[in-house]
């Protein structure tokens, strides 16, 4: 068996190379010492197999090579096919500019041959002056000197002190000026790469099938698939018809424009409409529980400059009501058994009218008025339906009772006698709302609609309130269409063809009704049209 040797650069506890018994190259010893210092020594690839034919991978054409070299690294490497001229420097020449650009000062002329190429095709390697090295002519070799001195390399005419050499195929030039290496070699063109595509025609079966398989496919679904364009009348339902034109309405409505300031410039103060807004939590009707009497509002005593209008808890009043001795601390501060309590209230309970009582959210008099013990104006919950901390019907988080910018009972703007300010002569009386004719399409009885409506008109009658600031006489139906999905949701919302003057008020009670709710209809869609008449003062 063959003893196995390992190559240069190749460490003996390499564990894919341990347990080799032998190796299929030939052994070659390392004359680098062990200790030898870096830099001293180079790599190369040895040479181990016999030469492959040239007719494999050569032509009969004469190819020439040109290699540039700056020390140990190569610079330009070329290969030129038939062979011609190559010219290293720095400037334009008779037959055009250099093939690479060395600075004139290290090759000692603007622009110098390294290759020139007869008439006949024969090739001469230049040699500039000052330049040495060697030329090999297949097994025979000699140096620069020796060829100047035996007459074969003659004097060059392109460059002053240069001298050219015949190189026939299978030659080659090594010359070396400063830090510069130039090699010239001549012989057989390689050949070219085969370029064309190879097909395996053991995969064309495969190929076959499964082109057939995805036309195949492609086919049924064009079969079997509706066309996306229904022309038909009864290609879409009247319930998907319905949808579709709710939601292209929805998506055209324009954006309503903005409020205007209706403020009075002339500096009257706004104290007819109070700046209370609708408290959080689901609507109820504002008054007492027990009483039976109507037309009263409510007031919470306190100094008539106190500006820290509050209420007290509602578990706060409880608590004192059924526990001995914070109820003996109650009597003496925290809140007013006889004013409104909320959830969200304070400690204490203090206003600034000359008495505490529990009534409607407005009224003719200060006076208890029968109520569910909620702060809003219909409903059943203990909140106003809206969410501000606060009791009222405007958009400031404060406690008042009207829709304005001041303290009074009405609602604004202010500045004059509001409809519900006391005066002589004059009775205040709340805005009136009624219902029209509803239809109703669909598996949800109209009683329960109506009910859920009805529970909601507190939302319907601040939109209105809010265009009777800027018309007092405003009056006339809103009709609403809306479409209940089969989750009960409202899932659109449009006019039905109303007749209040009042676009904004028309926008406001028409997108109110997206915050309902219903039962969830026995199979498809509700859909209703439901008309509001407005009228103020109970005209």
């Amino acid at each position: 068996m063959d003893t196995f040797k390992m190559a240069p650069g190749i460490a003996p506890s390499n564990p894919f190379l341990s347990n080799l018994p032998f190796s299929p190259y030939p052994a070659i010893e390392a004359d680098v010492p062990a200790d030898a210092p870096e830099g001293s020594y180079t790599y190369a690839l040895v040479k181990s197999a016999p030469d492959v034919p040239a007719d494999e991978c050569e032509t009969d054409a004469l190819s020439l090579e040109v290699i540039i070299r700056w020390g140990n690294t190569p610079l330009h490497v070329a290969h030129l096919t038939p062979p011609r001229a190559f010219h290293v420097g720095e400037a334009e020449g008779p037959g055009g500019g250099c093939d690479l650009f060395l600075p004139a000062e290290r090759l000692g002329a603007a622009r110098a041959p390294l290759v020139l190429v007869g008439e006949g095709g024969e090739v001469s390697a230049v040699i500039p002056p000052g330049a040495s090295g060697s030329i090999e002519f297949g097994s025979c070799r000699m140096t620069i000197a020796q060829a100047i001195a035996t007459g074969r390399a003659a004097p060059c005419a392109e460059l002053d002190g240069a001298r050219r050499i015949a190189l026939p195929p299978g030659a080659r030039a090594r010359l070396e000026l400063g830090d510069f290496g130039f090699e010239v070699a001549v012989g057989r063109a390689g050949r070219r790469v085969a370029g064309k595509a190879g097909m395996d025609r053991r995969n064309l079966p495969f190929a076959a099938l499964s082109t057939l398989l995805h036309v195949g496919l492609l086919g049924a679904m064009a079969a079997f698939m509706p066309p996306l364009a229904m022309a038909d009348d009864g290609g879409v339902s009247a319930e998907q018809a319905y949808l579709m034109a709710q939601a292209i309405g929805a998506i055209a409505e324009k954006e309503l424009p903005e409020a205007k300031d209706v403020t009075d410039a002339s500096g009257r103060t706004e104290r007819d409409g109070g700046s209370g807004a609708a408290a959080m939590g689901e609507s109820g009707k504002a008054g007492s529980e027990t009483s039976r009497k109507t037309g009263g509002r409510f007031e919470i005593q306190g100094p008539k400059d106190n500006r820290d209008v509050r209420i007290s808890r509602a578990q706060a009043l409880d608590d004192a009501a059924r526990f001995g001795m914070i109820g003996v601390l109650h009597a003496g501060s925290g809140g007013d058994p006889n004013a409104l309590s909320a959830p969200w209230g304070g400690d204490d309970t203090l206003g600034n009218g000359e008495r505490s009582v529990i009534a409607n959210m407005w009224g003719e008099t200060i006076d208890e008025s029968g109520g569910v013990g909620g702060l809003g104006l219909t409903g059943v919950g203990e909140g106003g339906g809206g969410r501000f901390v606060g009791i009222g019907i405007g958009s400031i988080g404060t406690i008042n009772h009207g829709s304005g910018v001041g303290d009074g009972p009405g609602f604004g703007p202010g500045g004059g006698a509001s409809r519900f300010a006391n005066g002589p002569g004059h009775k205040t009386r709340a805005p009136r709302m009624g219902v029209g004719t509803t239809t109703v399409s669909g598996r949800i009885p109209p009683e329960v609609i109506q009910r859920i409506v009805r529970q909601n008109f507190g939302r319907f009658r601040l939109c209105y309130e809010n265009g009777l600031r800027s018309s007092p006489n405003l009056t006339g139906r809103v009709s609403v269409g809306f479409v209940i999905g089969r989750d009960g949701a409202v899932s659109s919302v449009h006019n039905g063809g109303s007749d209040l003057p009042d676009a904004g008020v028309v926008s406001c009670v028409v997108r109110s009704f997206y915050g309902l709710s219903f039962p969830p209809p026995d199979a498809g869609i509700v859909t209703v049209t439901y008309p509001l008449l407005f009228s103020p003062s109970g005209g």
